[in-house]
């Protein structure tokens, strides 16, 4: 663990989330099923982090309840997009979150945006336990960096993937659009533990999700995409009405 990880874990730790390390997925895997018993209700969020864990079909197997409204079947039908809010509706009154972050700051804060805003709401009030599922690659200095990386990093390359018609999915830049499908509407930074809600900040040793500085190794960069792109698709309402 490197001097950049430790500070990063005891600094949220100063900021009263609970923190945990793990060395790889099949840690995490652990650290939730540790956490969940039959019975429990167990939503997801969007989150390409939580796909690569490949832990829901885990939970299913012991008979626990998953709303996951951004599986395949939910998101490449327009027709299902009632039943997929539903779903999105439901999460808050969940047991457990599941679900990614954009960034977390050094000095301990998670930084996010959404386009809708249900997973930042439900990460914040409405489950009684919520796990936050970070790879080593999230880590920012501080909250400017975190902003610049999801504004000019990790939204264009989701735009792009996703094909969301934006201009940042062409020029792999923001430009503050006023785009009708813009995906950066929300943004929420969490600078401590939200009073009510039991909140496990899982920092994972390994890159996961999407977020990568542009001084680092193509070769890393390309790892990171690669994975994404593997655990991604396209939504039908990246399409303009």
């Amino acid at each position: 663990m490197d001097a950049e990880f430790e500070e990063t874990l005891r600094s949220l730790g100063e900021n009263n989330f609970d923190v945990r390390f793990a060395e790889n997925k099949s840690t995490v895997r652990e650290i939730v099923l540790g956490a969940v018993s039959k019975g429990m209700i167990v939503g997801i969020g969007d989150s390409a982090t939580v796909r690569q864990i490949e832990i829901e079909d885990n939970l299913k197997k012991r008979s626990i309840r998953v709303l996951n409204p951004f599986t395949k079947e939910l998101t490449r039908d327009s027709s299902q997009t009632v039943k997929r809010d539903n779903i999105s509706r439901k999460i808050f009154l969940a047991d457990v979150l599941l679900v990614g972050t954009n960034a977390v700051t050094k000095d301990g804060k998670l930084v996010n945006i959404d386009a809708v805003g249900n997973r930042v709401a439900s990460m914040i009030f409405g489950p009684r336990k919520v796990f936050v599922i970070a790879g080593k690659n999230k880590i920012v200095k501080n909250v400017d960096e975190a902003m610049h990386t999801i504004k000019n990093v990790i939204a264009p390359f989701h735009a792009k993937t996703k094909r969301f018609p934006t201009p940042c999915a062409q020029t792999g830049k923001c430009s503050d659009c006023k785009a009708p499908k813009r995906i950066c509407s929300v943004t929420t930074i969490l600078e401590k533990k939200p009073w009510r809600t039991d909140v496990t900040v899982i920092l994972v040793n390994e890159d996961l999700g999407l977020g990568w500085s542009e001084t680092w190794p193509k070769q890393r960069i390309g790892k990171i995409k690669a994975a994404y792109e593997k655990v991604t698709w396209v939504f039908a309402s990246a399409k303009v009405s």
